[in-house]
């Protein structure tokens, strides 16, 4: 599914009501992470940049949350980073994709 597919298919709404399920049943992820984990598993946003741009977030955020929530026992993998653009390639980890599932696709 590409990006601007999958932007098409779940409205801002029903984006930002799977962020609330997230939200609600992964305490410890804010409302950023939660929406990072949301995109990736809807295919909105495998990236950092991608993220940042389709959702009007400030790219250092994003990546601030990123470190945060990922890692061996986070939501999301690092699988790239590119130096020059800071742009970071996520994978859900075997955690993300099970609050992912929560909600579905």
């Amino acid at each position: 599914m590409t990006s601007a597919a999958a932007r098409d298919e779940v409205s801002e709404d029903r984006f930002m009501q799977i962020v609330a399920t997230i939200c609600a049943s992964e305490p410890s992820l804010t409302p950023v992470g939660s929406a990072l984990v949301a995109a990736h598993h809807l295919g909105i946003a495998k990236d950092s940049r991608t993220f940042s741009r389709n959702l009007g977030i400030a790219h250092a955020l994003v990546l601030r949350e990123i470190s945060a929530i990922a890692g061996e026992n986070g939501f999301l993998s690092i699988v790239s980073r590119n130096e020059r653009t800071h742009r970071v390639e996520l994978a859900l980890t075997d955690k993300g994709r099970r609050v992912a599932a929560l909600v579905g696709s």
